[in-house]
């Protein structure tokens, strides 16, 4: 009768520590959408305010100001560069991220800007360790867009540090381009064109395609 007793006893511990952790488990990953969510929401705030209509670089200075908090422009920039990030200096290390920052926020503004009303799904998201997935859907009158955000751990922060578009990943597409200026021409002519790119999607003459 007492190994029975102990028994129920280890089985209901069991199950109460397997009820804990899959409650932790849930509540982190709430955390992780929860907290994109957010962003995206005050960002979509932004572009349907109407009083930011007739000013467009008030519009943009406002959602860089929400974006880069919420983007891990380091970890971007290693991968966009690959193997060629062991090549920089830390001054060149430095130069670059500030200006693919800046390069990532006017891209995702550009694009957001867009926005008509759609409405935005969180379907799905998958934490493993310090890196998560968020599933969304962009919904339209005639179609579904996919938009996968990817994102890591920070200490208390979830930053996003790539995006799949529809099956396309952001920063490979990045990485592809970048790789085939800095073999043909150089590192230099890369960053002369990515401030290039800047300027234009500033001035709003740059066109919302991810190419440089």
């Amino acid at each position: 009768m007492k190994n029975k007793s102990g028994y129920w006893l280890f089985c209901a511990a069991f199950f109460g520590l397997m009820l804990m952790l899959a409650s932790v488990s849930h509540a982190l990953a709430s955390a992780v959408t929860d907290g994109l969510k957010t962003t995206i929401d005050r960002v979509i705030n932004v572009v349907t305010d109407a009083k930011y209509k007739g000013d467009p670089q008030a519009r943009r200075a406002k959602l860089r100001g929400i974006i880069h908090p919420k983007f891990d422009y380091i970890e971007m920039g290693k991968r966009s560069l690959a193997r060629n990030w062991r090549d920089l200096s830390p001054q060149e290390r430095r130069d670059f991220i500030d200006l693919f920052g800046q390069l990532l926020e006017n891209s995702y503004a550009k694009k957001i800007e867009s926005y008509q009303n759609e409405e935005i799904k969180y379907v799905d998201e998958v934490i493993k360790g310090k890196y998560a997935m968020v599933k969304t859907e962009i919904v339209r009158k005639n179609d579904v867009i996919g938009v996968d955000y990817k994102l890591i751990q920070n200490g208390n922060e979830w930053q996003v540090y790539d995006f799949i578009v529809e099956g396309v990943s952001l920063i490979r597409n990045y990485r592809s381009q970048f790789n085939k200026i800095i073999v043909k021409e150089s590192f230099a002519e890369l960053m002369k064109k990515l401030g290039k790119k800047v300027k234009d999607l500033e001035a709003g003459t740059a066109n919302d395609k991810d190419e440089i």
